[in-house]
């Protein structure tokens, strides 16, 4: 029984369809990559590690970098160069670690990286780090979609949000190990939970997506062909429905059709509004210590601020940063001032470097300031607290008139 017979569910991003189908399309998928039935496991030890930046932003002062940032793998496979060109058109992952980074405060680092695995798979590497998801994954996935998708929009649609849903799982297990944080459940079903109401809080962008990543796993149930990502991330009908009952539970008028078609049974639809509002509040529970505004679960892997284009000409590429408010003689100083700070020394050290760099790499820098920033400063505001700043320190940081002085401030 396959709800979706016909093709990947209604309700896609047809934005992103649009910019990435008519190149996937043109995509033979076979050409160069491992086929599932020949494929043996490979270790990640054997992986190409993340490309080293060629832009970086500083640290500020002794408090290590933390949160997510993201590395595009060049390839010597033409297919992969495709991806990863749709990838940094498309903001893909620099968008969804913005969001994360604005959302959820981490300890330390973690690497999103695409890359030629020569595997069909996606997965979290503790030892590292790292979440990869390899190009081959959308090798498999093109190839997956082509013969039931509809038109170029579908097909996009389909395999971006096949993708996306996989690397949702992915962050689930790396929130899980950097958080310390228990799984509710089998650490599998969690994870699914955690990618389906980060996704849920995305609006019907990320639900499309989510219910994309559903529909490849009821494809991939019917078929012989059994990847590694499969082996590992073993999906049985069960799952599949406790990702549509999620989605059905957060708004059930508005996804009544899942009821209505057959998609989802009326035993089952009963249960989920209570089934949503329970695993929810299990996860705000979980991650309320570790969210950076102490708010409910309402993550967004979408931009808080549209990225900007490169500048042109002479004109200044970081004008838009916020300028600190000094503080009033005798009043003490917060944490939040000296975050401010920072932001505004690291911002001056990069328009600094930025006036030797190219266009291209002036972009690059200002994007990974829009993703990584973030975390950073939620990173200052957590060790300034923590370690109780004085406020001799904090005075010579709001004195500081570059980063190598406010590292000076103990």
């Amino acid at each position: 029984y396959d709800p979706w017979s016909g093709g990947p569910p209604p309700g896609s991003d047809t934005d992103l369809g649009a910019k990435c189908g008519p190149k996937l399309n043109k995509i033979d998928p076979w050409d160069q990559a491992p086929k599932p039935k020949d494929e043996t496991k490979v270790d990640v030890a054997q992986i190409e590690p993340a490309q080293k930046d060629k832009v970086e932003i500083k640290d500020f002062g002794g408090v290590a970098s933390s949160g997510f940032k993201v590395t595009y793998n060049p390839s010597r496979i033409k297919n992969h160069e495709e991806y990863r060109a749709l990838f940094e058109a498309n903001k893909m992952f620099d968008s969804v670690a913005e969001g994360l980074n604005r959302t959820v405060r981490l300890p330390k680092t973690v690497e999103i990286n695409t890359v030629t695995c020569n595997t069909i798979n996606a997965f979290y590497d503790p030892r590292t780090r790292r979440i990869i998801v390899c190009y081959e994954l959308l090798d498999y996935f093109v190839g997956m979609f082509k013969p039931t998708a509809k038109n170029e929009d579908e097909l996009g649609n389909a395999v971006m949000g096949a993708t996306m849903f996989g690397f949702f799982h992915e962050v689930g297990h790396g929130l899980i190990d950097q958080l310390d944080l228990p799984a509710v459940g089998r650490e599998e079903d969690s994870v699914d939970q955690l990618a389906t109401l980060i996704l849920i809080a995305g609006g019907e962008k990320g639900v499309a997506q989510a219910l994309a990543g559903a529909y490849w796993f009821q494809l991939q149930s019917k078929s012989n062909n059994k990847t590694p990502f499969w082996d590992e991330h073993a999906f049985d009908q069960q799952r599949f429905y406790n990702i549509v009952c999620l989605i059905f539970g957060s708004d059930p008028k508005k996804y009544g059709d899942f009821v209505n078609k057959g998609t989802l049974p009326m035993e089952r639809a009963m249960r989920c509004p209570d089934e949503y509002t329970k695993i929810k509040k299990a996860w705000e529970k979980l991650l309320q210590p570790h969210l950076t505004n102490g708010a409910a679960l309402n993550m967004n892997y979408t931009p808080s601020v549209p990225t900007k284009e490169a500048p042109k000409g002479n004109e200044d590429p970081f004008d838009d940063q916020d300028k600190p408010v000094p503080t009033p003689a005798g009043e003490e100083i917060s944490c939040e001032a000296v975050a401010i700070k920072a932001a505004e020394l690291i911002g001056a050290e990069a328009e600094e470097r930025a006036r030797k760099m190219s266009r291209e790499e002036i972009a690059e820098l200002k994007q990974k300031l829009e993703t990584e920033l973030p975390a950073a400063l939620e990173k200052i505001l957590a060790e300034c607290a923590k370690s109780n700043w004085s406020q001799q320190s904090r005075k010579c940081v709001l004195d500081a008139k570059s980063l190598a002085q406010a590292a000076k401030c103990n």
